[in-house]
């Protein structure tokens, strides 16, 4: 009866399930099942509807038939249908076997079963199109019997391994107790499961990974729905003893939805080279079955069929050698017979293609995850232990060791921090207790032994207390084992670098072997080899110990090189990338090498390295570690983990030295999405405190145990505190809440992004106000209410330094607002509030000392954006802010706002007492809404400006007098109503509200809809408007009808000053002089006079009727008037119109026609201008840029026309010489840049003998060829009134055409890089044949002309009635093609007076033949068919000596030659013994110059000899020369014989000793004749510059002395002395005319002596003392004493002291000086308002050829710029190094017109923009004698540079 019972409790229990299975069967075997039923039943199933309720009716039949009958019909179901293995496993054991067939066999009809194929092919758990099971439905019993047998077997080797495993296991393990951080879980299948597993909805779901709440037990791990679970955890965190007891649990009954749990370690796989199939993994390296081949094919057809039923548990990934790839595809179709690579069959287990279904456990470190992440479910790392497991485990440890050990042990390891936080990883917290007992037990009576610090310290002890377990041991323990743990350490070392931590017997020498397991260091372990054999193996205690003592080796072996150590010293974490490679068994070797490198571990290294030496081969090893981490610590681009990591190995060292390094390159540690244990909190904690300074932890999505916060305590000097993640929630804060109060220097706090709401809020806050010193408290993006609000705005008042506080992104509403708006009315450290919304919440502070402190109160600022006020809200909002004390800003822009809301808000404004503004963009107004808000400018007096813009975005804002006092009569108001749809009525209304507005300066009502009657409207209404200066009415439809309006308002309303329509009128400005300034004006001038006025219709086109209009009305214009056309399009017919009325524009003073398209023929009309109107000066015309036409108010005297930049034919030329030639007052033309060509440019010259143009003619850049050159040279024939032709064809084309009045001054003829061929160089003799009479000065340069042409011209051009000049420069002209081209010349022409060599050019003056007499006297001199010339210069040419011998014969003609100047050559010996061969001859001799590049002395000596047969020798300049000791003499004694010596030139002379000095210095005294004396850079001692000065006191005839740079003696600088005696030696000299005293350190003093002399030297010209230490006293004594020179003519005192007092002086002096050309007053600190001074001076000195100011300390230089206006003939100016910016180039462009000589400015290293460079183009065009302005370091960019450089050649940006 009980076996009855049996079957139909099993068939009721699982009727459902066998319903749901029997619903997706074929009809035809339910017909089958329905006929073992009686008829009677049948029937009545028949008349069921559905096919469900059949099914149910037939299960329900044999739930209460027969037992027998009942069991047959589960036969037939099992053998028939496919269901879960436990659902068949039951049935069947109920059902018994099957001895028969126990189908039915009807007669009636037959049955049709399925086939077996089809049972395979509708199996869903079976591999498709891979694998077809061996069994038939048929043998179905027999199967399950060997897969109840395997289980079994299963279930025993399990128990077996866990019996093996649990052996020295202190503690039971708990699967319950062992807790999992869930870091991410994917999508999974749902899938069925009997036991009670996690649901989805339990596992944690979205992207952050392990927060607290998401934990679970191992247990649950497993059993929750996940198929691919990864498990971390630390090395030693238990995961091999957790993975036996799970599969112990299963043997337990545990996890019944497993029917296999197969365990493998990746440990012994590691040994398997050879690939191997699923089966032979499963078999030999698991469990092999023991019914044989049969037993196991039946295994893994069940494996195969029903995966879902199969747990896989891989344990230790990270010692496994490859990492598992992803591929897509398996390399070949899976075969459970067939090999595959090992790490190949495991990842396709790993990624679903391999038994896709069954559940699969991975264990590996943390470290290794990103392998594996792709394709898992489930995360899970393995929680360490807490305080209480800790102590549990203590106790249980010393349980059998006796009670005091016990006491004493647990106590002390509770005590201590550092050991209690590294016991929460379960190995170590075994390794502690071992270590515990072992200084405990060999303590001896010690009551407080030293506990170790560190880990690496612990592993010490650890490795101690094993060696004490050898026999023979004695202290120390590591010196009496040295051999064997050197061994170990090299063992440990080889397993590392091979990924090895099995070692088989033959791999350790037996010796070794046997002592280590003595000793408990190495463990014997059974492996399976690749063939199923069984052996030995031996791995060390824990891995960590293999590290450990792999450590020890790097730090004790000798054989172990630094670069080694470096080298495999890396700074490793728990966290990589999927980049990282995958490195196994070494992720704690660095840290026991920095803990091995801390002091307190060198006795221990020191026992094992022995020897000589050992101790200072051990501090090198140490000092090597800490400067590997010193270089770490320093790096700033650390990751989190590796910040981690790094205090972990600071901490092993114990450097609180290298603490402070790491923290003091990061301000803050930023750890993110990193899971942190106690032990990494201790180690911050350590390298915090010991660093000593302020320093912020910020934790993003950091997984941490509450444990973790106690230790934060211990962080010393924690200024900020920051925790962002959902992780974070109220139990979190609840434990931080505790934790805060022992933070006294927190600073700043921030629980943002968490789960945080206001219980945790409320516990938060109070535990805050125990922290005085927060300054920034961040709330945001929590779960926070009104109510947390107000828990933490309670403490606002007891935070004294709080600085800003952040509440948004939480669940609260406007109550909060009103709760802080609550707190301001009493908090008056408060200074803003600012919220969005309800999304973000800021409020901010000035802090209570800063309040008292600083004088400046800031105003409060409320804004309160995007936020929806009903009335009473609003109401009640103005209420809180009325009682707001110093309200500055009201921001509600954004918020929803209806009409009656807004004037809820606007009643109550007056009240607000706001100083600044109100804020309300983003909020729709309308019109009345617009007319109260503008009534607010009169209304309230403090109101300044109200803007309103309703276009999209809409901006909305009242503006406050802020700190303007009230009534302030002056004060200005604004008024912007900016898209506000306002049209013509709308005007009066707005008049109406601004009539009490008497303050209205500016209205801009633009973009509305006023049209023209608007703008009507506006005009009448101006004369209430009193106040006002701009109106904008942009974009208002008004038409030219409208402008015309305004064109005459401009001329009738006395106020108004500019009207500026662009456009089309889109753009229209009205603007206005102020009441004021013309009452301010009045007074001083006539009732009569008018202000000035401006129309501008820009970017336009105008109709020539419109015109007409606009002009008429115009035309009544009673002021000066200023016409801008600019930037539009005119037709000729309104230029026409235009120019029919503009001689009636009486007060027109500018017509603006810049960038305006017009054609050409309208562009010559603008220029009949210059005839119809005859006030115009000057007509300026441009296609794009500048361009305008100038008036004057009476008749022009002068006009100027410049056109350029068109392209003109020459039709165009005529049409335009045609309207020229009845201009009778032209002064200047400019045609330049028009694509003249020659064609035009011809056209144009045959007309200029008809043109009236009094000054030049400009054609530059016109594209000439050398015909076009040609036509203008040929001016100088053609036209009286040519006075100079300059003409240049190289890269900046330069044509330019001169007139002089007086004809009788001659004409110059330029030509420069013309290139003539032959026919135009016959041409030009013919024009200089017929110009030869007239032509002064010919300038020929590089036109590539021959030595036959050059020869032909000198010989064409003979002297007339004036002095000829020609200049030619071609770079052959040198060496000796020069001596002869200089000979050729003198032999052709006669008339030749001087002839210049210099480089490559020759100068030449001819002059006409007089009657030659030879000046020395000798009348007995042969002068028949000698020269006249008296000049020949051949200067730094390349000349050599045997060159000149061609000039022999010349030298033998020039009996008249008086100068003759060979410097700057190599003339040699052969050039010096030629030169005294010919001196004989040259009686007429007066100036020889030698300047020297010679390094001989033979040269001197040579001429010195020579010299004495030129006796009529005057100058002698042998500057440069080498002059020996001998030399010297004899220079001297031939210096004394020439009785006519006046001026002698030894500068830079060198090459004699003292002595020879001392000779030459007083030879020179003996010449008393001397009147000029340059001793530049010479070397003397004290004896020949006292000799010196004697010999100066002798020659009452000097006149010009040049001592510069004297300073460097023989003997070094002579100091003050030396100076003052060459000073004193001046007295009596009253014909000084040149002083140079360059250089000479001169100070106050010195001046003081030359200031003696002063009033004696009336007639000096030149004094030059630049370079010296004059002070602004004794310069301000120099300038005064200067004044008695009034003939000084060069004055140079740059590089001084100088400053105001002196340039003050100078404003007085300089005036005086009617004759001075050249000031050079550079690098003095003179100032601004010495510059001033300076500039008030220039305006009266006309003459100033040169004035150098640079780097004056000032960059105002706008007045000097000025003043230049009167120096007309300045040529070179210099204003660098000033900082003087684009003010300055405006002025000076400004002037620069009016300075006709100046030819070069130099404006480098200012703070010129492209602006001021551009007004400096501009007035360059008008300065057609300007050659260069530097500009090189200015602020103007490149592209700047180059398009300026581009426009304008002569601006300069470069360096050179």
């Amino acid at each position: 009866m009980e076996a009855e019972e049996d079957v139909q409790t099993v068939l009721t229990q699982e009727t459902h399930e066998l319903a749901d299975i029997l619903s997706h069967q074929e009809e035809a075997f339910l017909t089958m099942l329905y006929k073992m039923m009686d008829s009677r039943a049948r029937e009545r199933l028949v008349r069921l509807a559905s096919q469900m309720e059949r099914i149910m009716g037939l299960l329900n039949y044999f739930r209460t038939a027969d037992p027998a009958i009942c069991r047959k019909f589960l036969q037939m179901v099992c053998m028939h249908c496919d269901m879960a293995m436990r659902l068949e496993s039951r049935l069947m054991s109920v059902a018994g076997s099957v001895t028969s067939d126990p189908r039915p066999t009807p007669a009636s009809e037959p049955l049709s079963l399925c086939d077996p194929e089809e049972v395979v092919e509708n199996n869903s758990h079976t591999l498709v199109d891979e694998y077809i099971p061996s069994q038939g439905w048929c043998v179905k019993r027999p199967r399950i019997d060997h897969i109840e047998s395997y289980k079994a077997a299963v279930r025993r080797f399990l128990l077996q391994r866990w019996e093996r495993v649990m052996q020295g296991v202190v503690k039971e393990v708990r699967l319950e107790e062992a807790w999992v951080s869930l870091h991410r879980r994917t999508h999974v299948r749902p899938r069925d499961r009997a036991d009670g597993g996690l649901s989805p909805s339990k596992l944690p779901q979205g992207g952050e990974e392990g927060a607290v709440e998401d934990r679970v037990t191992v247990h649950s791990l497993l059993g929750s729905e996940a198929q691919v679970t990864l498990l971390l955890g630390q090395a030693g965190s238990g995961k091999t003893l957790l993975m036996h007891c799970l599969g112990q649990q299963w043997t337990q009954g545990a996890f019944p939805s497993f029917h296999l749990l197969i365990l493998l370690e990746f440990r012994q796989l590691n040994l398997v080279a050879r690939p191997l199939s699923l089966k032979e993994l499963l078999f030999r390296f698991f469990l092999p079955p023991e019914g044989g081949e049969e037993e196991g094919t039946a295994v893994v057809d069940f494996i195969l069929e029903n995966p879902e039923k199969i747990c896989l548990i891989f344990d230790g990934y990270d010692e496994f050698h490859t990492k598992i790839t992803h591929s897509g595809k398996l390399s070949s179709p899976f075969d459970p017979w067939c090999p595959l690579p090992m790490a190949e069959l495991i990842s396709g287990l790993y990624s679903r293609r391999i038994l896709p279904g069954c559940t699969l456990l991975i264990t590996c470190r943390p470290r290794d995850v990103t392998d594996l992440e792709s394709s898992v479910d489930c995360i899970g790392e393995l929680l360490g232990f807490n305080q209480r497991i800790v102590k549990e485990y203590a106790e249980q440890y010393f349980q059998d060791k006796g009670l005091d050990l016990k006491e004493k042990a647990v106590s002390h390891l509770l005590a201590n921090h550092h050991l209690l936080t590294m016991c929460y990883l379960p190995a170590l917290c075994h390794i502690c207790c071992v270590c515990l007992d072992h200084i405990f037990s060999s303590g001896g009576s010690q009551l407080l032994p030293q506990l170790p610090n560190t880990l690496t310290q612990v592993y010490l002890q650890i490795l101690c207390a094993f060696l004490s377990r050898c026999p023979g041991s004695i202290t120390p323990l590591l010196q009496s084992h040295r051999a064997e743990v050197t061994q170990l350490g090299c063992l440990a070392m080889r397993g590392l670098e091979g990924s090895k931590i099995v070692f088989l017997s033959e791999e350790v020498p037996p010796d070794l072997l046997d002592f280590a397991t003595k000793a408990g260091l190495l463990s014997q372990v059974d492996l399976t080899n690749e063939d199923g054999s069984k052996s030995q193996g031996y791995t060390f205690m824990h891995r960590t110990m293999q590290e450990f003592l792999g450590a020890l080796h790097l730090m004790t072996s000798l054989e172990v090189t630094e670069a080694q150590l470096r080298k495999k010293f890396n700074l490793k974490t728990r966290w990589t990338t999927k980049s990282d490679p995958k490195t196994v068994f070494t992720d704690s070797l660095h840290l026991y090498v920095c803990g091995l490198a801390a002091p307190a571990c060198s006795s221990y290294l020191l026992q094992l390295v022995g020897g000589a030496g050992a101790v200072g081969w051990v501090k090198k090893r140490l000092a090597l570690v800490r400067k590997l981490l010193r270089s770490l610590a320093m790096s700033t681009n650390l990751t989190g983990p590796k910040v981690v990591e790094l205090c972990h190995c600071v901490q092993e060292t114990q450097d609180a030295q290298l603490a402070r390094e790491v923290v003091g390159s990061r301000p803050c540690f930023e750890l993110r999405n990193i899971t942190l244990n106690p032990v990494d909190l201790d180690a911050l904690a350590f390298v915090i405190s010991s660093a000593g300074v302020g320093i912020g932890l910020d934790f993003g999505a950091c997984s941490m145990e509450l444990e973790c916060l106690d230790i934060l305590p211990s962080c010393l000097h924690i200024d900020c505190l920051i925790f962002r993640s959902r992780k974070y929630d109220d139990r979190f804060a609840d434990k931080l809440s505790c934790i805060l109060p022992r933070l006294p220097t927190l600073k700043r706090f921030e629980f943002i992004c968490g789960n945080l709401t206001d219980v945790g809020t409320a516990k938060l806050a109070r535990a805050l106000e125990s922290c005085p010193q927060i300054t920034e408290l961040n709330f945001s993006d929590n779960s926070l209410t009104d109510r947390g609000v107000r828990e933490i705005a309670d403490i606002f008042p007891k935070l004294p330094s709080l600085a800003s506080v952040s509440l948004g992104r939480n669940g609260c509403s406007l109550e909060s607002i009103y709760t802080l708006l609550e707190k301001i009315t009493y908090i008056p450290s408060i200074q803003g509030l600012y919220a969005d919304g309800v999304k973000d919440i800021n409020v901010l502070f000035v802090p209570i000392l800063d309040m008292k402190c600083s004088k400046d109160k800031t105003g409060l600022t409320v804004s309160l954006l995007n936020c929806i006020f009903t009335t009473d809200q609003m109401n009640r909002l103005c209420q809180l802010l009325a009682r707001c004390p110093g309200l500055s800003v009201l921001d509600l822009s954004g918020s929803h706002i209806k009409a009656d809301t807004l004037k809820a808000l606007t009643d109550s404004l007056q009240k607000l007492n706001i100083s600044k503004q109100i804020v309300l963009n983003e909020i729709p107004i309308s019109v009345d809404g617009l007319m109260v808000l503008t009534s607010f400018l009169s209304v309230c007096p403090d109101v300044v400006q109200v803007d309103i813009n309703l276009q999209d975005p809409v901006r909305v804002s009242i503006l406050f007098a802020g700190g303007i006092e009230k009534h302030h009569p002056e004060m200005s108001k604004k008024l912007c109503l900016i898209g506000c749809a306002l049209c013509p009525p709308h005007l009066d209304r707005l008049c109406e509200n601004l009539t009490d507005c008497s303050a209205l300066t500016l209205l801009d009502i633009s973009n509305n809809s006023l049209g023209n009657k608007g703008v009507k409207k506006l005009l009448d209404l101006l004369p209430q408007l009193s106040t006002i200066q701009e109106i904008n009415v942009s974009e208002n439809a008004v038409s030219m009808e409208g402008v015309v309006l305004l064109a005459d308002a401009l001329c009738s309303h006395r106020n108004m000053s500019e009207v500026n329509v662009s456009h089309g009128g889109k753009k229209l400005f009205l603007k206005f002089h102020s009441s004021k300034r013309i009452q301010s004006e009045a007074l001083g001038t006539s009732p009569d006079m008018e202000q000035d006025k401006k129309f501008s219709l820009t970017h336009s086109g105008i109709q020539p009727t419109d015109m007409t209009r606009l002009c008429r009305r115009l035309v009544q214009c009673p002021g000066p008037l200023e016409l801008d056309f600019s930037n539009g399009s005119l037709r000729d017919d309104t230029i026409e119109n235009l120019l029919n009325i503009l001689p009636k524009m009486t007060s027109l003073q500018l017509l603006n026609m810049s960038h305006v398209q017009m054609s050409t023929d309208g562009v010559l009309l603008l220029v009949r201008s210059l005839i119809d109107c005859q006030r115009v000066s000057a007509v300026e015309l441009r296609p794009q840029g500048e361009a305008f036409i100038k008036f004057v108010n009476m008749k022009a005297e002068q006009a100027t026309c410049r056109l350029t930049q068109y392209t003109l034919s020459s039709g165009d030329v005529e049409k335009l010489s045609g309207i020229l030639e009845q201009c009778p007052h032209l002064s200047d033309l400019d045609l330049s840049s028009n694509l003249l060509r020659d064609e035009g440019v011809k056209s144009f010259v045959d007309s200029l003998p008809r043109l009236r143009i009094a000054s030049s003619v400009n054609l530059n850049d016109n594209r000439l060829t050398q015909m076009g050159a040609l036509y203008l040279v040929n001016t100088v024939t053609t036209c009286e009134k040519v006075a100079a032709v300059e003409v240049s064809l190289g890269t900046e084309e330069r044509s330019l055409i001169r007139f002089e009045q007086d004809i009788d001054c001659g004409k110059t003829l330029s030509l420069r890089e013309c290139h003539f061929g032959a026919d135009h160089l016959q041409r030009l003799a013919e024009i200089l044949t017929c110009c030869a009479a007239q032509l002064v000065k010919l300038r020929i340069r590089n036109n590539g002309l021959s030595v036959q042409v050059i020869e032909d011209l000198v010989k064409q051009l003979r002297c007339g009635h004036f002095q000829r000049y020609i200049s030619i420069e071609e770079t052959w002209i040198t060496a000796e093609a020069a001596v002869n081209l200089v000979s050729c010349c003198l032999n052709l022409n006669p008339n030749i007076h001087t002839i210049r060599v210099n480089k490559s050019t020759v100068h030449i003056t001819l002059e006409e033949c007089q009657n030659p007499t030879p000046t020395s006297g000798d009348f007995s001199t042969d002068m028949s068919g000698s020269l006249s010339t008296v000049t020949i210069s051949l200067v730094d040419c390349a000349v050599q000596g045997h060159h000149l011998v061609s000039l022999q014969t010349v030298f033998q003609k020039c009996v008249l030659l008086q100068e003759l100047d060979l410097s700057y050559n190599s003339i040699g010996r052969v050039g010096a013994e030629l030169l005294c061969s010919v001196l004989p001859s040259l009686a007429s001799l007066r100036k020889l110059s030698l300047e020297s590049k010679e390094t001989s002395e033979d040269v001197v000596l040579l001429l010195a000899e020579g010299l004495l047969q030129a006796k009529s020798i005057e100058s002698l300049n042998l500057s440069g020369h080498v002059i020996s000791d001998r030399g010297a003499v004899v220079l001297t004694r031939t210096l004394q014989n020439l009785p006519h010596l006046r001026t002698i030139n030894l500068s830079l002379c060198y090459g004699w000793t003292a002595a020879g000095a001392l000779d030459l210095v007083r030879g020179l005294g003996q010449c008393l004749s001397l009147e000029g004396i340059s001793l530049d850079s010479v070397q003397l001692d004290d004896e020949s510059t006292v000799c010196l000065a004697q010999g100066f006191h002798a020659m009452t005839s000097l006149k010009r002395l040049n001592l510069n740079n004297k300073v460097t003696m023989a003997t070094g600088s002579p100091g003050e002395g030396a100076t003052l005696v060459l000073l004193a030696s001046l007295k009596g000299l009253r014909g000084m005319e040149e002083i140079e005293l360059e250089g000479m350190r001169m100070s106050d003093k010195g001046v003081e002596e030359l200031i003696k002399h002063l009033p004696t030297w009336t007639g000096l010209r030149k004094i030059s003392l630049s370079a010296n230490c004059i002070s602004d006293q004794a310069g301000e004594r120099l300038v005064q004493a200067l004044a008695t020179c009034t003939a000084l003519e060069e004055l140079n005192l740059s590089v001084n002291n100088l400053s105001l007092a002196c340039a003050a002086k100078m404003g007085q002096v300089l005036p005086t000086f009617t004759h001075l050309r050249v000031l050079d007053l550079s690098e003095n600190e003179i100032g601004t308002k010495g510059s001033v001074r300076i500039s008030k001076a220039l305006i009266s000195m006309k003459y100033l050829t040169k004035i150098h100011l640079t780097s004056i300390g000032t960059s105002e230089l706008t007045g000097l710029a000025g003043s230049l206006a009167h120096c007309v003939c300045a040529e070179d100016v210099s204003f660098a190094w000033n900082g003087c910016g684009d003010d300055v180039a405006m002025k000076l462009a400004e002037v620069l017109p009016q300075c006709q000589k100046l030819r070069r400015l130099d404006l480098e290293s200012n703070s010129i923009s492209a602006i001021g460079a551009e007004a400096l183009a501009r007035s360059l065009q008008s300065c057609p004698s300007v050659e260069v302005i530097r500009l090189w370091r200015n602020d103007i960019s490149t592209c700047d540079a180059q398009r300026l450089r581009q426009r304008e050649k002569r601006l300069n940006f470069s360096s050179t």
